[in-house]
């Protein structure tokens, strides 16, 4: 496919930009200075940063960059803490299997509740940790949401499955806490509907209970003063079908989906036809900034995603990572960015 002869000539776009980046602790800070020397100089704003956030606001200080924690939230595989003292916060399959013993796709995807009010406390408590670091600009929420009832079809082969619907071993959760809230509610356990797949009060329950848990930490955030943003799948339609995120309804300062097109098997362009769904739902008020995974986009891909995204809407870009961009993918972000 032959470059496209019009990029880097259409106006230019006052954005903020941010990227996902994991901490190494090993890094000294004259190579965080380095690394987001090269975020800032691209015209890029923002971190979100999982760890090393002694060592790294410092510098981002320094260097006219914001720093965001971002949590991992209702997965937690690498907290055998909780999995040993509290196995009933893990979700239950329809089909009766905890995510704690059989994960459903990967052995990582151990996920707790977010009907259970303990969990919320939890969650609230992580919070608050991270709420300690002086300059820290806020927290970023991830996986925020159910498993994938469906997963994205490109990743389909890659686990060996197919999913041309919903079924019980990927549908989630079905604990005691679900079964007996939905059914003070609506008058009926879940288990015992024909199909609940059908149901369109228990897609809402489980929307309903990751905004409730969401718009708590919202509170919390606010509180401190602090920025309150989450990583969600690529539209609402989307992020509904397959994880149970109905996040047009969070109180979010800004959301940044996931548009990662090569997921969805689509070209670049279809980026920025999901940031205009997504500002359909938003309200104007709340600022977008459009995800990009880098890995799957050449170096003049990755400037066209930006110019999508913005044509349609987006306050910036997001990139998944900074440390998969080459010097080539550098060049051309700068270029469309600064316009220099």
């Amino acid at each position: 496919m032959g470059a496209d002869k019009s990029f880097g000539k259409s106006m230019q776009y006052k954005s903020k930009n941010w990227a996902w980046m994991h901490g190494n602790d090993k890094l000294t800070s004259s190579e965080w200075r380095e690394r987001l020397t090269q975020l800032r100089e691209a015209g890029f704003d923002a971190i979100l940063l999982q760890g090393a956030f002694e060592n790294v606001i410092p510098v981002a200080q320094e260097v006219g960059i914001e720093v965001h924690a971002w949590l991992v939230s209702l997965l937690r595989n690498g907290d055998k803490q909780v999995q040993k003292e509290h196995p009933e916060w893990f979700m239950i399959s329809r089909n009766g299997n905890s995510t704690l013993d059989k994960p459903p796709h990967v052995g990582y995807y151990k996920w707790l509740c977010p009907s259970r009010e303990a969990v919320h406390n939890y969650m609230l408590d992580k919070v608050d940790e991270l709420l300690t670091y002086d300059g820290l600009a806020g927290i970023h929420l991830d996986y925020i949401r159910y498993p994938d009832v469906i997963l994205p079809i490109s990743l389909q082969p890659k686990y060996d499955i197919v999913q041309d619907k919903e079924y019980p071993q990927y549908d989630f959760c079905y604990c005691d806490v679900c079964g007996s809230k939905f059914k003070e509610k609506y008058g009926v356990d879940p288990l015992e509907m024909k199909n609940p797949s059908q149901s369109e009060a228990w897609k809402q329950y489980r929307y309903d209970q990751v905004t409730t848990l969401v718009n708590k930490i919202s509170i919390k955030v606010h509180e401190h003063n602090r920025m309150l943003t989450a990583a969600v799948f690529p539209t609402p339609n989307i992020a509904r079908t397959i994880v149970r995120q109905n996040w047009p309804d969070w109180d979010l300062d800004a959301v940044l989906p996931m548009m990662y097109n090569n997921f969805y098997h689509k070209d670049v362009k279809w980026i920025g036809k999901a940031t205009r769904e997504c500002r359909h739902e938003l309200p104007q008020t709340t600022p977008l900034y459009s995800g990009l995974f880098v890995p799957s986009l050449s170096a003049i891909q990755v400037a066209q995603a930006y110019e999508h995204a913005m044509e349609n809407g987006a306050g910036g870009i997001c990139l998944f990572t900074d440390d998969a961009m080459s010097e080539e993918h550098w060049e051309n972000i700068r270029r469309v960015i600064m316009r220099g």
